[in-house]
């Protein structure tokens, strides 16, 4: 069974989700024209998108319908996403009143109607498509299900029968502890969220991941991949660890490591750049005194280089910075020596660092398996100390803020299956 359910009103939604939960989060996913496609269908995917096709259904039939799906996949998913039109076609407010109707009293639901990479943003509680009001575009003259009205929350209160609350965009950019304080003041079943870009529906993740009560999210897709990523982090505890070795320094890199660490077990010693440069051997002590207090806890391992946390005393250079890449991958090449860390995979950011290591580990060549995105390749070193260690090299201003994760979960993934990799 999957862990993830997402019920969608049209198919071309089911996969639309399905498509985002695996770029965002690595997981995998199958989209089906109907529920009963399900039963004669084996499989261990993370990611069951169901298909109710119920946007021009009569809202009787529809909550009927998503009721009965709620029903058989309760008690076996993780998480329950209730999948709706970006411009808020169908029967909104039904369909989400059949999935808490049949999952009972200690659910709400958060709806962000939000798809930022489409244009459409809520913003006062009312959806804006590439800055039009969505009463303004030509939803409003839709043949089978025309939408009269820009506002989220009396769209759903026109079609459901229960309370519904609403968050502005200001309690939202005050951060995800203060947003869980104003979630938990509600006490409405539905709750509205305005979210106007990723980094807002990121933050609203986070705070509904730290409630106590349990949730259906509901939105065009982007909500229900940050809380799945949040959710379901750490099901299943790995075999085996993974180092990450990260030379670049921009802020690009900063972002995506910022947004990893906030969403996996992760590990991170920051080495001390001018102790790296003056004392190694101090510094190389205390890198593995660090890993080795804590390293039980975490799937991931990581040494990084900050030149903003350290003033360099010696200006920078290219001399210099190839000694700090150097010195950099001769931590790693000793933290891959000591078998009780079990690492098995090995992310290296930034061209200087890629090519330093393998030099480091006499490394001949690198076999090359498949490109995770652009500019960040899986593959296998060959020769040297460590022939055959998965390998993962990426360009240090490559992807977005959460491509790390993306890239860490699908090279895991196949590797864990043994597809190809093994």
């Amino acid at each position: 069974m999957p862990k993830i359910l997402v019920i969608a009103d049209d198919y071309t939604g089911a996969n639309d989700t399905g498509i985002l939960l695996k770029e965002k989060g690595g997981f995998e996913a199958v989209s089906f024209l109907s529920v009963n496609e399900i039963e004669k269908f084996d499989s261990d995917r993370d990611v069951f998108c169901i298909s109710t096709d119920t946007r021009d259904k009569k809202s009787q039939y529809s909550y009927n319908l998503i009721r009965d799906i709620t029903c058989r996949f309760k008690n076996n998913v993780k998480l329950i996403s209730k999948r709706i039109d970006s411009t808020l076609r169908g029967n909104v407010g039904s369909e989400i009143d059949a999935v808490l109707d049949e999952l009972g009293p200690e659910y709400r639901a958060v709806v962000v109607a939000s798809y930022p990479s489409s244009g459409r943003i809520c913003l006062g509680g009312c959806v804006l498509v590439n800055g039009v009001p969505l009463e303004k575009t030509n939803v409003s003259s839709d043949i089978k299900t025309p939408v009269k009205s820009s506002s989220v929350i009396g769209i759903i209160k026109s079609q459901s029968r229960k309370s519904v609350g609403y968050v502005p965009l200001e309690d939202v950019l005050r951060g995800a502890e203060f947003l869980k304080k104003k979630i938990e003041e509600k006490s409405e079943r539905i709750i509205v969220i305005d979210a106007v870009n990723n980094e807002d529906i990121m933050i609203i993740a986070d705070a509904c991941t730290s409630l106590k009560e349990k949730i259906v999210s509901v939105d065009p897709g982007p909500f229900t991949a940050f809380v799945s990523i949040n959710r379901l982090k750490s099901i299943k505890p790995a075999s085996y660890r993974s180092l990450m070795v990260i030379g670049s320094i921009t802020e690009l890199t900063r972002k995506q490591l910022k947004y990893f660490e906030r969403h996996q077990k992760i590990l991170i010693y920051n080495v001390n750049v001018n102790n790296l440069i003056d004392n190694f051997e101090d510094e190389l002590g205390k890198t593995l005194d660090y890993i080795k207090k804590d390293y039980r806890k975490y799937k991931y391992l990581c040494i990084t280089t900050s030149l903003v946390k350290f003033q360099m005393k010696h200006g920078i250079n290219f001399d210099l910075s190839d000694i700090i890449s150097d010195r950099l991958n001769k931590i790693a090449r000793k933290i891959l020596d000591m078998k009780e860390f079990n690492i098995k995979l090995i992310y290296l950011s930034g061209g200087d660092t890629a090519q330093g290591f393998l030099k480091n580990v006499n490394s001949t060549a690198m076999e090359l398996l498949e490109e995770i995105i652009p500019l960040a390749v899986y593959g296998k070193i060959i020769g040297g100390e460590f022939n055959g260690l998965n390998v993962v090299t990426k360009g240090g201003l490559i992807g977005d803020e959460t491509s790390m994760v993306f890239i860490m979960s699908t090279v895991e993934k196949n590797i864990e299956r043994g597809k190809r990799y093994e």
